[in-house]
């Protein structure tokens, strides 16, 4: 088949199966009827001689071929639109949008409230809700639209090629105690740092990452509780002589809230990336784009305070 013969339609009806994953999503994206949008996809599976996507339950799933495809339609859209875009800039102060971001807490403390913040002077009418992100959800939320950023500090592999990951900084890991703890004036070996009260953050794996590096010295800190969030670590810090593990970004902020010390951890500094994670179909959406600056230039403020 020849180019002259694709009706560009198509490739915008591809692109938004891609990102709706049904037809009948597709359908009301683009002011459609479902039964056009299904024989449009009907002529695409003729067309690259494949399925494209299969159904399971409600949803459609995209075959190898179409993620495969997936980049390359979102690149040739984005030059169609921008040849009919106008060419007036775009202006954050006068976007009015709703966009969705998930993450741990941390994620929210150390990226997602300061970006609200800029927000308030910059673009007050574009709002970014925060919820706790599921890593085996990432890919789905991302592709659906239910989520339209990821901050991410696990660093797992993101095995989708229609989904844009990008490392904002290097954090570390920073153990905090109570004011006047013991470990505060001597710092502590091995062994009785990890004998210590260690309180973990269920929806945090920053003590887990510790434990990996202590592994090596077949050492394993003593966790003394489980917490669903930081606030209620911090406050079981504040009340005992237990520990508490975060990324070092959250703990600067925590530590000068709440007047808490660091403590020596007994093992190198332990990194990990801090990443942004979005679907390719918004690559060309120029206030997503701001966002994604936006977001890009508090981590390296953080990056460069650290």
């Amino acid at each position: 088949m020849h180019l002259k013969e694709v009706d560009a339609n198509l490739l915008v009806t591809l692109d938004a199966l891609l990102v709706d994953a049904s037809v009948t999503r597709a359908a009301e994206r683009l002011g459609r009827s479902a039964s056009a949008i299904s024989h449009a996809l009907a002529k695409l599976r003729e067309i690259f001689d494949d399925e494209l996507f299969v159904r399971a339950g409600q949803r459609l799933v995209p075959t190898a071929k179409a993620l495969e495809l997936a980049p390359t339609v979102h690149v040739i859209l984005a030059g169609m639109e921008s040849l009919l875009r106008p060419s007036n800039p775009f202006d954050p102060s006068l976007s009015v949008r709703e966009f969705a971001a998930a993450s741990s807490e941390a994620g929210e403390l150390i990226l997602v409230e300061p970006l609200r913040k800029r927000l308030e002077s910059a673009a007050p009418n574009v709002h970014v809700n925060w919820a706790p992100s599921h890593r085996d959800e990432t890919v789905d939320a991302l592709r659906t639209a239910r989520r339209h950023f990821v901050i991410d500090i696990e660093g797992a592999l993101v095995n989708a090629p229609d989904v844009r990951v990008a490392k904002l900084f290097d954090d570390t890991l920073a153990t905090l105690a109570r004011p006047g703890h013991a470990f505060t004036k001597r710092k502590p070996d091995a062994a009785t740092f990890v004998a210590a009260d260690h309180v973990a953050i269920n929806s945090l794996p920053a003590l887990s990452l510790l434990n990996e590096a202590l592994a090596a010295q077949a050492l394993s800190c003593n966790v003394s509780s489980y917490v669903s969030s930081a606030l209620v670590g911090v406050l079981v810090v504040l009340n005992s002589d237990a520990l508490l593990t975060l990324p070092s970004s959250l703990a600067s902020i925590l530590e000068k809230q709440f007047g808490l010390a660091r403590v020596a951890q007994p093992v190198p500094p332990v990194d990990f990336p801090l990443r942004l994670m979005w679907h390719s179909s918004y690559d060309r959406d120029e206030c997503h784009q701001w966002l994604r600056g936006e977001l890009t230039q508090i981590a390296q403020d953080i990056a460069a305070s650290a």
